[in-house]
């Protein structure tokens, strides 16, 4: 067997160190995908998580919403922050705080990772409301998951991951030329089997695995592919700054955010997106 194939091998047998969903995280994922579900409901799963109810009460009792006195209950907290940016924030933290006891690599930022995996949902979910976008009540996850891939590089291949970034610095490129040279594979690949693994459905699977590539998962006619849209989110928010890789000093032209046969009122969706991000953005800080 050669070089090239026993680094792939290898990239696919890490996939053993990706953690199995808890119940309640797969019952989050189950129920809180939709936008609408009830305060309740939402409660009721994030008390049955001590972590992720101790992360949101501490966002609730912190400076940045304003508490008046000491909030003890995640049915307080909702009220506080927000009901959907509980449910995001939920959502999120479900996968991120399975790879919490794990070793990581030191460039790769938990934070980091979580805010553009977030921006990226909360962005995709903006569009179904303006766009016929095929299979959209999996929009928010098919943005939430997209880059799930990189977490796994970081965790299962820390020196892997740190080789990917120095061969980025020195050589230039993007993630994905360096990835697929050292570990003949890459995030979206990786992506695409730890959604199929904790058995997310294969709209949300197709989105990872071809959302570098959106042409190998087209759409029905006279809808748009969630992989298309991912693709396109993806860039905005790169641009934007909200990427996994260290902010530069310059930032990218952000990109326009426009489908072919489509009418989007990119404004109207930015202006939307800002308005949300300035309380999510808060919570992942």
């Amino acid at each position: 067997m050669d070089r090239r194939s026993t680094s792939r091998k290898q990239a696919l047998l890490s996939m053993a160190r990706v953690p199995a969903l808890s119940p309640t995280a797969a019952q989050l994922l189950g129920r809180l995908a939709r936008r609408h579900c009830e305060v309740h409901e939402l409660a009721v799963l994030i008390e049955r998580d001590p972590l992720l109810s101790a992360q949101i009460l501490s966002i609730a009792n912190s400076a940045a919403f304003g508490r008046i006195q000491p909030i003890s209950s995640i049915s307080h907290a909702i009220a506080m922050v927000g009901m959907g940016a509980v449910r995001k924030f939920a959502l999120a933290r479900s996968i991120s705080n399975l790879f919490g006891r794990h070793k990581i690599a030191p460039s790769f930022s938990v934070t980091r990772f979580n805010l553009h995996s977030v921006a990226t949902g909360l962005f995709m979910e903006l569009l179904v409301d303006d766009l016929p976008l095929e299979d959209a009540e999996d929009a928010f996850l098919a943005g939430l998951f997209h880059d799930v891939g990189k977490l796994v590089i970081a965790v299962a291949m820390p020196q892997e991951y740190e080789a990917i970034l120095s061969a980025v610095a020195v050589r230039g490129g993007s993630i994905l030329e360096s990835e697929r040279l050292l570990l003949q594979t890459d995030h979206a690949e990786l992506s695409a089997m730890a959604v199929d693994y904790w058995g997310l459905g294969e709209s949300i699977r197709a989105a990872a695995a071809h959302h570098h590539e959106p042409d190998k998962s087209p759409a029905a006619l006279g809808k748009i592919s969630l992989a298309l849209a991912v693709s396109k989110v993806d860039a905005v928010v790169n641009a934007a700054g909200m990427s996994l890789l260290p902010p530069r000093l310059v930032q990218d032209e952000i990109p326009s955010l426009t489908f072919d046969g489509f009418a989007l009122d990119q404004r109207l969706v930015f202006e939307r997106f800002t308005a949300e991000w300035t309380t999510m953005g808060t919570m992942f800080r």
